[in-house]
């Protein structure tokens, strides 16, 4: 598309300096015209892609989000979406991990360590691996509670650690702590854990993905009219 509109620039120019010359100015008008008609082809090809995606995406979100759990409980500042059998699980009571989606659709990845205090996580599985990012102690998002620590990870980081673990399901995958870029302990995740972490990265990727086209949609539209409107001129 960037493309086009140089060429569009380019004619617009020629047709400005040929003014005076009415050949040279009908072929320039003509090129014009089929340089904003094939233009409109393009845009009207990405429309229909974008809502063929958007009604696709919407019957699979519509599927997969029959599996989760909605929750909202009173001390807590927003609900969230979890995966069915596990909110009974949560908060975690044992060295863990767990995955949530905030009704803000944000997904949240909350690990905790019995043992060790920990500011960082990382995943491992062979030659795949993410990392996210340090959240600092503060009794907030980092808190402790004797020898256990416990922290919400989110944002792109996080997001690249469950996307790691839903890509590696089916394979072996460590899950390790860090204290100031060190490890400081390590567990191999569960079959169980891989595919909750699977399930919800999979709703929330499917959101996301919904959103851009939502976004997209009506800048495609705009830029027909325009195109539009220049053709009929």
């Amino acid at each position: 598309m960037i493309k086009k509109i140089s060429i569009l620039f380019s004619i617009l120019m020629l047709l400005a300096s040929c003014a005076g010359s009415t050949g040279k100015g009908d072929k320039l008008k003509h090129d014009y015209r089929k340089v904003l008609e094939d233009s409109v082809k393009v845009v009207e090809r990405e429309i229909d892609s974008c809502q063929t995606q958007m009604a696709k995406l919407n019957t699979a979100i519509g599927q997969e989000i029959s599996n989760f759990t909605e929750v909202k409980k009173p001390r807590e500042v927003e609900g969230y979406y979890i995966l069915k059998g596990w909110s009974a699980r949560y908060p975690l009571t044992s060295t863990g991990i767990i995955a949530r989606i905030s009704l803000s659709e944000q997904l949240e990845l909350i690990a905790m360590n019995s043992n060790q205090s920990f500011d960082a996580i990382a995943v491992r599985s062979g030659e795949y691996s993410a990392q996210s990012a340090v959240v600092p102690h503060d009794q907030a998002l980092n808190y402790r509670n004797g020898s256990a620590s416990t922290v919400m990870f989110s944002g792109k980081e996080a997001d690249g650690v469950a996307e790691t673990i839903a890509n590696n399901e089916l394979n072996p995958v460590t899950l390790l702590f860090l204290q100031n870029g060190k490890p400081k302990g390590s567990i191999k995740l569960s079959t169980d854990t891989k595919k909750m972490i699977s399930a919800t990265w999979l709703l929330y990727s499917h959101r996301r993905k919904l959103q851009l086209c939502e976004r997209m949609l009506p800048m495609l539209t705009r830029k027909m009219q325009i195109l539009q409107q220049h053709i009929d001129k």
